[in-house]
């Protein structure tokens, strides 16, 4: 719980210090992500492992929605500016944290190719700013 608790903290602070922008907010979670899951690889591995065990508390598991609530909220906010296309929150929520899941545990764990890891965070970005694009 406590590491879910610390990437709330530290990428609400960043969303809080960015514009008020899709872009802006979205640049901002997903750095704070990319910089949480390098500085706390272990950590990482076990906050996403433990919250499926059946043991996982339900401290856990509220924690582990807070900061999947974030994400949804961004993107909502974001529909409301026009700055994200329309359509059911868990269709676009699920492929901008899957993708930013999947970046920050590839570069926590150390496979990615040392010359990715310098414009990474910047694609993984625009990559998802194309897909969460209005018509």
């Amino acid at each position: 719980m406590i590491g879910f608790e610390r990437l709330i903290e530290i990428s609400t602070a960043a969303q809080e210090r960015a514009g008020e922008s899709f872009a802006e907010q979205l640049d901002a979670l997903a750095r704070a992500c990319v910089d949480f899951a390098l500085a706390n690889a272990a950590l990482l591995d076990l906050m996403y492992s433990v919250k499926h065990a059946p043991e996982a508390s339900e401290a856990l598991r509220a924690a582990e929605q807070r900061f999947g609530q974030q994400v949804v909220d961004m993107i909502g906010e974001g529909q409301r500016r026009g700055e994200v296309r329309e359509g059911p929150w868990q269709r676009l929520a699920l492929p901008v944290f899957a993708t930013l899941r999947g970046y920050a545990g590839l570069a926590a764990s150390g496979m990615l190719p040392t010359e990715t890891a310098e414009h990474g965070p910047d694609d993984v970005i625009a990559y998802i700013l194309r897909g969460c694009a209005p018509d």
